[in-house]
């Protein structure tokens, strides 16, 4: 209640100092995680649900079978070894290189702020590091987004609404782009807000293979050496975070859909 959330062992500091310094890490890298898992996931559900039963749709559902079967820490092993031995374009460890100062804190949250300052080269750091572990994030939650908005297309397209729609010759590429994917955009923000959960518990794993310095890689070390200061305000931290994901999924309901009003 006073916020004296204790000392941490493993950092050598206060546990609110320690979590200050890694939880703007791993913000970024749960903003970027669901920036690719919608683009993932919803290309991925479009294009099983408009070619449903071809071959599209079945590599489309091998491909995210996978990577939802495939735990975290795999995924990011995974990625590592292909961005290393096959196409080594990024860093594959770290929050930004060690030759390039972080840029000052304003809003705390170090991508932003070398973007707000303009410092560029901190800036492209902090990004090109972020991309993987978001990556790996990305590709072991979007089969959720993809087989459930797969579905929830499916069924709107049979609805009398699109039936009608078709009898009145609209095209059918407006139908579906225009009626029934829009229809299927509270389903999609139900999943995002489900999904953020997802992600915040792999971030653990990821942050620690990809050694990122966000406070999933400070839950696994704080874990390792029994920091039970750190391990509970981690908790706490965690809990905080998913009930804001779930109201600003229910604020965001009304935006979507007309029909939703909150009284």
């Amino acid at each position: 209640m006073h916020g004296n959330l204790g000392f941490s062992p493993t950092k050598g500091e206060s546990v609110i100092s320690a979590i200050e310094q890694t939880l703007p890490y791993t913000l970024q890298i749960i903003f970027f995680s669901l920036v690719f898992t919608i683009a993932i996931g919803v290309l991925s559900g479009l294009l099983a649900a408009r070619y449903a039963g071809k071959l599209p749709d079945k590599v489309s559902r091998a491909l995210y079978i996978i990577g939802f079967a495939s735990p975290p820490f795999f995924i990011a092993l995974a990625v590592i070894l292909f961005f290393t031995l096959v196409l080594p374009i990024l860093p594959t460890s770290g929050g930004i290189n060690v030759s390039i100062p972080p840029p000052p804190t304003i809003t705390s949250i170090p991508i932003l702020d070398a973007l707000i300052t303009g410092d560029w080269s901190a800036f492209e750091s902090l990004l090109a590091h972020a991309i993987l572990p978001s990556l790996a994030n990305a590709l072991a939650v979007y089969g959720v987004l993809t087989r459930i908005l797969r579905s929830s297309l499916l069924d709107v397209m049979k609805s009398n609404f699109v039936t009608a729609a078709r009898a009145r010759a609209i095209p059918e590429r407006k139908i579906f782009f225009g009626h029934a994917f829009k229809n299927s955009l509270v389903t999609v923000i139900t999943l995002v807000s489900l999904l953020f959960t997802f992600i915040l518990g792999s971030t653990i794993f990821v942050e620690y293979v990809f050694s990122y310095p966000g406070i999933g890689d400070y839950a696994v070390e704080s874990a390792l050496q029994i920091d039970y200061p750190s391990i509970l305000a981690i908790t706490l931290t965690f809990a905080l975070m998913i009930i804001i994901a779930n109201l600003l999924a229910d604020i965001l309901y009304a935006v979507v859909d007309p029909r939703i009003r909150y009284r």
